[in-house]
């Protein structure tokens, strides 16, 4: 039966891995060269969260990894190319993937706000665009920092997930872990990952009833021109909206393994798996709603009698 699964599992990240990779470095080349004049700055957006889509695809390929929550435990069993160059390296990718999906949920956030403020205010400059990127992105660069440097005794991190779940087949395979979640390090990751993701996912949803509610305001001083642009937008942001449903199922699959509801391999599979419809939805979101990108990409594939 775990074979299977793990068989299973290992499909499912490469397949997300290709499609993801496909569809991200397809939108960072239509967001870089046909961008119109008029979503210029917004592109900045859209090229920032496919790149950041680009580093979590590459980080769980090399990963495919499996947690397995236990109390103040936490261990992680790879599965992806990376166990080649053993545990150490492993852990380091862990962390860097951590941060990337963060940063991703944290600019979907940003993405949401940047609509709400060209509706109040003047567009702001690339620089001051880049500027704001930088500073949401600094909570995941901290933890990414912290997982880094919190390395944790690949063999006492054995002989722990040995001696709770003794029941477990762990020969051959790549184990890693933090032995205390209560330190800095991965205290801050459940934190970020677990706690935080909720009320980002609220203020998205606020956000975009806010926004809502100005497009549909019959007073409200937007040319046609504007309003149209904000409309197609908002379509791809509706979309975006829904996206972070599937970090919080991870998240969901997390508590339920780390209090013991149902501790299964599939939930330990789920979690992380759960992240990689994310890095996938949010390209293709871009490509449909988005009218420039749009019609580029009826354009290149000559499926312009398709379109509504």
């Amino acid at each position: 039966m775990l074979l299977y699964l793990e068989l299973i599992f290992k499909i499912i990240h490469t397949v997300c891995f290709l499609i993801g990779c496909f569809f991200n470095l397809f939108l960072c080349y239509v967001a870089i060269f046909h961008s119109p004049f008029i979503i210029k700055t917004y592109s900045v957006i859209v090229l920032n969260v496919a790149l950041t889509n680009l580093g979590g695809l590459v980080c769980d390929f090399l990963l495919q990894q499996r947690m397995i929550p236990s109390g103040f435990n936490l261990f992680y069993i790879s599965y992806g190319p990376c166990v080649k160059a053993g545990p150490e390296l492993c852990f380091d990718i862990y962390g860097i993937m951590l941060h990337f999906y963060s940063h991703s949920l944290w600019l979907l956030f940003l993405a949401f706000a940047y609509r709400y403020y060209v509706m109040h205010r003047n567009e702001p400059s690339r620089w001051s665009l880049q500027l704001t990127i930088f500073l949401v992105y600094i909570p995941s660069f901290i933890m990414m920092t912290a997982l880094l440097l919190d390395h944790a005794d690949p063999s006492i991190v054995r002989k722990m997930l040995k001696s709770r779940l003794p029941e477990y087949k762990l020969s051959g395979l790549v184990i890693t872990g933090s032995v205390d979640s209560t330190q800095f390090a991965a205290m801050f990751a459940i934190i970020h990952m677990t706690v935080l993701s909720t009320p980002i996912t609220i203020g998205i949803w606020i956000l975009r009833r806010i926004i809502i509610q100005k497009l549909t305001y019959k007073g409200v001083d937007l040319t046609r021109k504007t309003k149209n642009l904000h409309a197609q937008l908002l379509k791809a942001l509706t979309l975006q909206a829904t996206i972070p449903v599937f970090y919080l199922l991870g998240v969901i699959f997390y508590f339920i393994g780390q209090f013991g509801m149902w501790s299964h391999p599939i939930i330990e599979f789920s979690i992380f798996t759960s992240f990689l419809i994310v890095p996938i939805l949010t390209p293709v979101s871009s490509l449909i709603y988005v009218s420039p990108y749009k019609r580029f990409v009826l354009k290149k594939g000559e499926w312009k009698r398709f379109e509504i």
